[in-house]
């Protein structure tokens, strides 16, 4: 059976590079990756180490202050790098305001009105470009710092204890099934809820010129456009109460783990706060990621709406 978010990936791809343009693409893609990269190594791999230095320092008699100092002026360096990083993301959002008119510029030069269901042609140009490429963007940079912050603090407890890295690793699988659930419901929900906002918005239009006739028909997208979005919310709601309480449980195996282990003496104190400090970061991130995925699988239903308009338009 093919995997639901491995689709998703590929028509996210697919689409971002056609519609925005695969070099536009690519050096987005490349500054939003410095600017994720530069702050999980500095919130997922310096920090818990510069944290066990602090606690090492603290708990040495009398405290040395000569590696008290130079933590703290590595967090002050940290600190710094990760504020300025943000100015890295204005080249990417850039890209994806330009992605936006284009598409909708190369739809509209081969358009060719009564081809489609007349209802549905207004949301789908207006509205489920801007969606996919909004919502794709912003996913992608939920996805990625998340998933750079995971393998940064997964790479910190692997160096500060192997056995606690490999704990980290259980709750895996359960969310990526959790994933898998949601992308696959929320595609059909997502479909629901971006036919009959288009719709509404086509028999809002008409209602404004005169057409009172056509209330009963916004009425009822109304109606249809609720129906989807609460069962997204519903779905959303599956996906959270699972990867909080997988997410929340890690940091209580590793503490309970790690003090069997400092207990027979093959960790000390200031390896098991910079483990147990890097598990909270990699659960949250691990969670947040995954919900990344789950936000960019919203972006199907409406991908597969554009991508049919702009064929019946005698695009490809």
């Amino acid at each position: 059976m093919k995997l639901k978010f491995i689709e998703m990936l590929v028509a996210t791809a697919t689409f971002m590079f056609r519609g925005i343009g695969r070099a536009n693409s690519v050096k987005g893609l490349i500054f939003a990756s410095i600017t994720f990269l530069t702050r999980s190594i500095a919130l997922g791999l310096m920090l818990p180490l510069i944290l066990r230095d602090v606690v090492a320092s603290l708990s040495s008699s009398p405290p040395d202050t000569r590696l008290l100092n130079q933590s703290l002026m590595s967090l002050g360096i940290l600190a710094i790098a990760v504020s300025a990083s943000e100015w890295l993301l204005r080249p990417f959002w850039n890209s994806m305001a330009l992605g936006i008119v284009g598409i909708k510029n190369r739809i509209m030069s081969r358009a060719s009105p009564g081809g489609s269901d007349s209802k549905d042609l207004i949301g789908r140009l207006v509205s489920d470009v801007d969606f996919v490429i909004w919502n794709s963007s912003s996913s992608l940079t939920v996805i990625l710092p998340n998933l750079l912050m995971t393998v940064s603090s997964l790479a910190a407890m692997i160096q500060l204890s192997p056995l606690l890295g490999l704990v980290s690793l259980s709750i895996v699988p359960p969310l990526l099934a959790t994933t898998e659930y949601y992308v696959r419901r929320a595609e059909e929900a997502r479909n629901v809820e971006r036919s009959f906002y288009s719709q509404s918005i086509h028999f809002a239009e008409r209602i404004l010129n005169g057409g009172r006739g056509d209330l009963p028909g916004f009425q009822t997208s109304l109606e249809r456009w609720l129906t989807g979005i609460l069962r997204l919310i519903h779905y959303d709601r599956v996906f959270w109460f699972s990867g909080l309480a997988f997410g929340s449980s890690l940091p209580f195996t590793v503490l309970w783990v790690g003090l069997g282990e400092l207990n027979q003496g093959r960790l000390d104190t200031g390896a098991l706060a910079g483990s147990l400090y890097a598990s909270v970061n990699y659960s949250l991130a691990l969670v947040n990621g995954f919900w990344g995925l789950c936000m960019l699988g919203q972006s199907l239903a409406a991908i597969k709406r554009v991508e049919a308009l702009s064929k019946a338009w005698g695009g490809s």
